[in-house]
């Protein structure tokens, strides 16, 4: 692999430990049944829902970047937009593993739309338009490498142009709007039942999505000792992180405000759990994101070391959300008499999380090694594209191996 040191394989071989752990535990998932897990009958979605809604805003929140090169011209963008498509891509993929996982038999997923089709069924439709997420994001990053690498025609430049831009309503509206449907439709959780929740699922998703892939631009201009980005560029993703990350949480005070404004029996028994029991899981999501909104406002946190530490925070920030919505949403009891719930996910339940989300940065490490992830273009045309002269010319010697 190009530029593999030791320390790479070192880390590839901590992932596998992590994938391998997690393997082991979901074979005896197989083998002995759901029991290992803290779901029940009365709780039946645990962390890997939560997993599967992180996975999914972050792949569609990380084609706004190919939006924004293809549609509004920031060819300051390009040398991260196959790395986009690429998380995007690894990011569904992910989500999908974690939907598998939970069904316990994965081959039961495979039914769908193939057997289960149910055309009023919000699952079908969601789960459905995994398939057509990949394709468009499969199709893209195959231009977009043509591209790259100088064989592409006119023709495939602009199907790498046209794929970029569709693939943002089809991954905001037709993919991740419609899974906070999901929860949006059910009557019986009052925590759920809001017309705004596939609006906050998707301003959530943007967030997380594109803060992804700032954090990953600016781990690889670290690892690899380079500037991927230039300051002015990495400033302008700052402002727009910050703005998306104040969209969330505005949302996130009007749901809650109305949840507790409410005084309905069921909206204040699903605050008190927010509030009590998940009131650590709560303050990490609020007060994470005002953290990374504070430090976005100053022009410091918008370079590059303000930038890893916003987006980190922005990362367990909105996990947590995800966490909160999918498991104190089924907590509050709904019959009398059923006395509080629980869900506590156990060692080996989380063990099967951190390995998928181990095999997704396992994908993403090796894959960015194989695949050419920067456009290998001569200064002029590297110069015309507002990524500047003197960022060329610190990365001119690497550009002109790599096309020679």
């Amino acid at each position: 692999m190009k530029n593999a040191g030791k320390s790479f394989y070192i880390f590839i071989a901590i992932l596998l430990a992590f994938i391998g752990w997690g393997g082991f535990n979901w074979l005896r998932f197989l083998s002995h049944g759901p029991g290992l897990t803290g779901s029940s009958d009365v709780v039946p979605w645990g962390i890997y829902i939560s997993g599967l809604a992180y996975f999914i805003g972050v792949s569609a929140g990380a084609t706004i970047v190919g939006l924004l090169i293809h549609a509004f011209g920031r060819h300051d963008y390009e040398p991260v937009g196959i790395r986009a498509i690429l998380l995007g891509l690894l990011c569904i993929f992910g989500a999908t593993q974690f939907v598998l996982v939970d069904l316990g038999v994965p081959f039961r997923g495979l039914k769908v739309p193939i057997i289960l089709h149910n055309l009023t069924s919000l699952f079908l439709i969601s789960s459905s338009s995994y398939y057509g997420f990949m394709a468009i994001l499969s199709g893209e990053l195959y231009f977009s490498i043509k591209v790259a690498t100088g064989k592409a025609s006119e023709r495939d430049k602009k199907m790498a142009k046209w794929l970029g831009i569709i693939a943002v309503p089809y991954a905001l509206w037709i993919v991740h709007a419609f899974t906070g449907s999901i929860f949006g439709v059910v009557k019986a959780r009052e925590m759920w039942n809001t017309p705004m929740l596939p609006v906050h699922f998707v301003i959530s998703a943007i967030a997380s999505g594109f803060a992804m892939v700032i954090l990953v631009a600016v781990i690889t201009s670290k690892v690899e000792k380079r500037d991927l980005l230039s300051n002015e560029t990495l400033n302008h993703m700052g402002k727009i992180l910050a703005f998306f990350v104040l969209l969330t949480l505005f949302l996130d005070f009007f749901d809650y405000f109305i949840l507790r404004y409410s005084a309905k029996k069921e909206a204040m028994e699903g605050w008190h759990i927010l509030t009590g029991r998940y009131l650590p899981i709560f303050l990490i999501n609020e007060g994470g994101l005002i953290l990374s909104l504070l430090i976005l406002t100053f022009k410091k946190g918008r370079t590059a070391n303000g930038l890893l530490l916003a987006t980190s925070i922005i990362q367990v920030a909105i996990i947590a959300y995800r966490i909160d919505l999918v498991s104190v949403g089924q907590l509050a009891p709904l019959f009398p008499g059923m006395g509080e719930l629980y869900y506590h996910p156990t060692l080996s339940e989380i063990s099967v999380a951190l390995g998928l989300i181990a095999l997704v940065i396992l994908l993403y490490a090796v894959l960015s090694k194989v695949l050419p992830m920067e456009e290998t273009a001569p200064e002029p045309v590297y110069a015309s594209r507002g990524l500047g002269k003197t960022l060329w010319k610190k990365n001119k010697k690497r550009y002109m191996e790599v096309r020679n």
